[in-house]
């Protein structure tokens, strides 16, 4: 099903300048929640898919898990999981907190938490991915560790706007191996709400969900892409001023200190070695 095919007051399909994509532009909160809601109700019913959300400044041409961006060889993604696999080991040895929940959660949990891996963030709630779009990520230090977010800015900008992809998630033809954990014929989907304990508190203040595409027998691909299944447009200026200055849409709600994230602070503690093409965990500037 498409976006296309929808009639919504308040909101109309059209094409993106900037990225020559088709998007469901809306102009009112209603429209936006009832765009998200159509495929969530449509593919659940026909296709069998779970509908997740995804904030983003702008439309890019790929959808690439951080582990895997910029990579042109086989070899290179070898490589790559390879040492990602040892880092994750060395974590799990680290704290036993690791042994009390699913091992297929481990790695998206530390995507959660800054580290690139082969996994692609989401969200169960709209309003979080509307935050997504309207801020972006800095980061320094050597590995980009020290991360805040800023809001951005709609003054002066008339083309400028916050998108929200809508993923699918293959549920129909899978099985769940353990609670939150979801194997598809084309996807695996880890919800962190209930993979993960909420000590790690992150992802259940996020509504925080992870997917990842299936590869064949030799290896995994690299673009995500095949499982957008449309695309909302808001005006920048309506984005922030819908999102408003509530207490739970700012960066301390959404990206809780250690003090707050215990799990967090595990993490932290654990001394996560660095590097260029795993990154580490975060240190986010609330």
């Amino acid at each position: 099903m498409s976006l296309g095919k929808i009639r919504i007051r308040d909101a109309e399909y059209l094409k993106d300048d900037a990225s020559s994509a088709m998007v469901f532009h809306v102009n009112d909160p209603h429209a936006l929640i009832q765009a998200a809601g159509y495929l969530k109700y449509v593919n659940a019913k026909s296709q069998g898919e779970g509908i997740y959300f995804r904030g983003e400044t702008r439309v890019h041409s790929s959808l690439s898990p951080t582990l895997f961006r910029g990579i042109k060889t086989k070899r290179t993604t070898t490589k790559y999981q390879t040492l990602l696999n040892a880092l994750i080991n060395d974590i799990r040895s680290e704290d036993k907190i690791f042994s009390q929940f699913p091992s297929l959660a481990h790695e998206p949990l530390l995507q959660h938490y800054g580290v690139r891996t082969s996994w692609i963030d989401l969200v169960d709630n709209v309003w979080v991915a509307l935050w997504f779009a309207c801020h972006k990520a800095h980061g320094s230090g050597k590995f980009g560790e020290f991360l805040h977010f800023e809001r951005r800015s709609a003054h002066g900008a008339d083309d400028a706007f916050a998108y929200i992809l809508l993923i699918g998630a293959d549920l129909r033809s899978s099985r769940t191996t353990d609670h939150g954990v979801v194997l598809g014929n084309t996807t695996e989907l880890v919800d962190l709400r209930i993979a993960a304990p909420s000590i790690f508190l992150r992802p259940h203040a996020q509504h925080g969900l992870l997917f990842r595409c299936r590869g064949d027998h030799t290896a995994r691909p690299t673009d995500y892409s095949s499982q957008i299944r449309g695309i909302i447009r808001i005006s920048l200026a309506n984005a922030l001023a819908w999102l408003g200055d509530g207490r739970m849409l700012g960066v301390h709600a959404l990206f809780p200190p250690p003090f707050y994230d215990r799990g967090y602070s595990i993490l932290l503690a654990a001394g996560v070695q660095g590097s260029k093409p795993l990154g580490v965990i975060a240190h986010v500037g609330a």
